[in-house]
């Protein structure tokens, strides 16, 4: 396999934003549509994980995925 350099301006581009947006939204509202019951224990979105490294859940997530802008 040859590895190749893809330009940040790629990454950085209007429509790599908005795909972007756009399948972090549809990853969201499927999360939401989920029983949070049947997601694995390991997952923070399972019911059991109330306080991850002694943050709770929403305080953590917040810490660990921030807003891009």
């Amino acid at each position: 396999m040859t590895k190749r350099d893809i330009p940040q301006s790629v990454f950085d581009s209007p429509s790599a934003i908005r795909a972007a947006r756009l399948g972090h939204a549809e990853a969201c509202a499927e999360l939401a549509r989920l029983d949070q019951r049947m997601l694995g224990e390991g997952n923070p979105n399972h019911p059991s994980q109330e306080t991850l490294f002694g943050y709770g859940r929403d305080e953590f997530m917040r810490k660990q995925y921030k807003e891009s802008v």
